[in-house]
């Protein structure tokens, strides 16, 4: 069998060469090709490399270099807005939001602070809004998508199928809000003493960015398979 991927490593990297081995295992099991690894002495690198560079019919060449490491630290909080009339301005806040957790962005909320549903949902504190009503109407302004009761300090959001339903569930998990799915439903935590630029804007939030990328990629990319 004649090579096609050959892979020639410093041996400086010492210890390292054993991960790059292991890595290369699995590239050879993917793609079900022998893959032949060099090691090679530091000072014939040079060499190596203006081989390579100099080599007839070469068609493309790349330097794959690392990406930088992804920060564990919640996204920043963004400023509350209100309407003239005193309400919350849902529909505009979450637009400054980061790229998903589920690609590289940093979470919603840090680990430490993940939101979850309550045991048992605490009673609404003496205020002018209604947190469970606040949450039911950024959802909707957000999304479009309409939200309802469910059990004890969950409320449900219909989605427009099970698949939608699970999505979403997943990835607002990875931004550290709980989340479940029940079919075509998605439950979130709502509790009626959560606060209104806390809990309730999390919530929101989680679900406007998460929404946007699948209404965005996932099923931009469905249809475009399908055609």
């Amino acid at each position: 069998m004649s090579n096609r991927l050959l892979v020639v490593v410093d041996s400086a990297l010492g210890a390292d060469v054993t991960a790059v081995e292991g890595y290369l295992a699995g590239l050879s099991d993917a793609l079900q090709e022998e893959v032949l690894f060099a090691e090679v002495a530091t000072s014939r690198m040079n060499g190596v490399r203006a081989a390579v560079l100099t080599s007839g019919g070469l068609r493309s060449q790349a330097a794959f270099r690392p990406k930088p490491p992804v920060s564990n630290a919640p996204m920043g909080s963004a400023p509350f807005v209100y309407l003239d009339d005193g309400r919350p301005d849902w529909s505009s806040m979450w637009q400054g939001f980061c790229e998903l957790a589920l690609f590289g962005g940093p979470p919603h909320r840090g680990e430490d602070s993940a939101l979850r549903a309550p045991a048992q949902p605490g009673n609404a504190p003496q205020s002018e809004y209604d947190a469970i009503g606040e949450i039911r109407r950024g959802i909707r302004e957000t999304t479009g998508l309409e939200a309802g009761p469910a059990e004890p300090g969950w409320i449900s959001v219909a989605c427009e199928s099970p698949k939608m339903a699970a999505w979403l569930c997943a990835t607002i998990l990875l931004e550290n809000v709980e989340a479940r799915c029940d079919g075509t439903q998605l439950l979130l935590p709502a509790s009626p003493d959560f606060e209104l630029k806390d809990q309730v804007k999390s919530v929101i939030t989680v679900l406007a960015k998460t929404h946007h990328y699948w209404q965005a990629h996932v099923e931009k990319t469905a249809a475009a398979a399908v055609s």
